[in-house]
């Protein structure tokens, strides 16, 4: 085990350039009697060993992606796992289909894994017997409950969550206000619309009453593909005719409805008609299990680090704080909280000395995630 600071640098540089010295494959899980791809990113000279059947097994990562189109193919995933695999160890994306199809599928999560473990079997350059799991946004409690259940049992490493969530219920407040709160003090922050959408395309019509809005969830769901299909921010001023086009598509009573969930760039629900949509759907998620990570953490038998940009407008920074408490006293848990980059849009401006902090608190989160394998 070594100080995790090299790693750290290694993998610092290798982001911010985009150059690694890495080998890019794809390869094919089987997964519910389903040939999926994943990407497997090999650092070069373990790829040069592997081929003169001269090596070490390394360790590898298996990386959720979140709910996106792109799936794997994220620009910023490419780039973090190109820069995984610039430290010597390897990095496999698997393509989660139902995800990449703006769906909340909680199913997908323990499957998709255990087929990715499976396939690293076959690769005898990689340590497959234990692997390091990273999860991203959605994908980040999905990593953190994964290593309770018992068919993932003694496979799994360590847990690395970007940006996830502690509670459905405040964050489904978060994505129609913006406002969240920490220890009785209150924040603000411009909420990403997407997280809205997808959220509403998925539990909409399990809120009672709105049984009959499928249209509008489509709708919703349509909106959000169309961001990561052109490439766009849901922010965007440019998708408004989009959006228009959409709404125009319905029928007067579901407009509105779409309207309080989708308003034009730029601004925010109707405050009551909002309020009533963010306490439907956090009522739904919350009884969903699968979706919040809290009554699971006590099971966590494995270290966990949690990783939150102080401007992500998806999940605020302040559910990350809160996740990190509510694991046990004893967890090996440790929470990093930095200015450096945002959930989608970038990173924040800040001064020198302030940046120099941040990266210095970012280098020593890393060193602690690399000196976990």
């Amino acid at each position: 085990m070594t100080s995790g600071y090299g790693p750290a640098l290694g993998f610092s540089r290798s982001f911010m350039t985009g150059w690694a010295p890495v080998v890019e494959r794809e390869i094919h899980i089987e997964r519910d009697g389903r040939r999926l791809p994943a990407s497997l990113f090999l650092p070069r000279t373990a790829a040069r060993r592997a081929r003169a059947e001269r090596y070490r097994p390394i360790p590898v990562w298996v990386v959720l992606h979140g709910i996106t189109r792109s799936g794997r193919d994220h620009p910023y995933l490419v780039r973090f796992a190109r820069a995984v695999a610039s430290t010597g160890q390897a990095a496999l994306v698997p393509e989660i289909p139902e995800w990449r199809d703006v769906r909340l599928s909680t199913a997908a999560t323990t499957t998709t894994i255990s087929a990715a473990l499976r396939a690293l079997e076959g690769q005898r350059a990689l340590a497959s017997r234990q692997v390091g799991l990273v999860g991203f946004s959605f994908g980040a409690p999905q990593a953190i409950i994964a290593p309770t259940d018992p068919a993932l049992a003694g496979r799994i490493a360590c847990v690395v969550a970007f940006g996830g969530y502690c509670s459905v219920e405040e964050s489904s407040r978060f994505q129609f206000t913006g406002a969240h709160e920490l220890d009785g003090r209150e924040e603000s922050l411009a909420p990403d619309p997407y997280a809205r959408w997808v959220v509403g395309a998925n539990y909409l019509t399990r809120i009672p009453g709105y049984e009959g809005a499928g249209r509008v969830a489509e709708a919703l769901r349509a909106l959000a593909a169309y961001t990561g299909d052109n490439n766009v921010l849901a922010t965007d001023p440019g998708i408004e005719p989009v959006r228009r086009r959409l709404a125009a598509g319905l029928a007067s009573r579901e407009q509105s409805l779409f309207e309080t969930l989708a308003p034009p760039a730029g601004t925010l629900p109707d405050p009551v008609g909002g309020a009533r949509l963010a306490e439907g759907l956090g009522g739904v998620m919350a009884g969903i299990p699968e979706l919040n990570p809290v009554p699971y953490l006590a099971r966590v038998n494995v270290p966990v680090r949690l990783v939150h940009g102080t401007a992500d407008q998806l999940f605020p920074y302040t559910q990350t704080i809160k996740l990190g408490r509510a694991f046990p006293p004893d967890a090996d848990v440790a929470s990093t909280v930095t200015g450096l980059f945002a959930h989608a849009s970038g990173r924040e401006r800040t001064s020198f000395l302030h940046t120099a902090s941040e990266a210095l608190r970012f280098l020593n989160a890393l060193a602690s995630i690399f000196r976990l394998m």
